[in-house]
């Protein structure tokens, strides 16, 4: 029954115009139902996404803050780092 062929005559000669097999039928088909409820998905998330409320826009003054706090605590850690560098300088040299 899979194997079957299904030939089509489309312009009366009596001939098979078009040979298609019971396979390609069922994938043709599986194929255009996949399509559907892909599609049928997707269409009631947008509907669900629509309800949701939207993103609040970014506070432009809060992210200068944060950059601002994270440059001074740099500064911090860049002069407790030279003042060891000194330091290890001092008893490698013996100054």
């Amino acid at each position: 029954m899979i194997d079957k062929k299904i030939e089509i005559d489309i312009d009366g000669d009596s001939k098979p115009d078009i040979k298609i097999d019971f396979k390609t039928i069922l994938i043709v088909g599986g194929m255009i139902v996949s399509m559907t409820m892909g599609y049928t998905k997707l269409q009631s998330e947008i509907e669900i996404a629509k309800t949701l409320p939207k993103a609040q826009e970014i506070n432009i003054e809060i992210i200068e803050q944060k950059i601002s706090y994270f440059e001074k605590e740099l500064e911090k850690f860049e002069e407790q780092s030279q003042k060891r560098l000194d330091a290890l300088e001092k008893r490698v040299y013996k100054k």
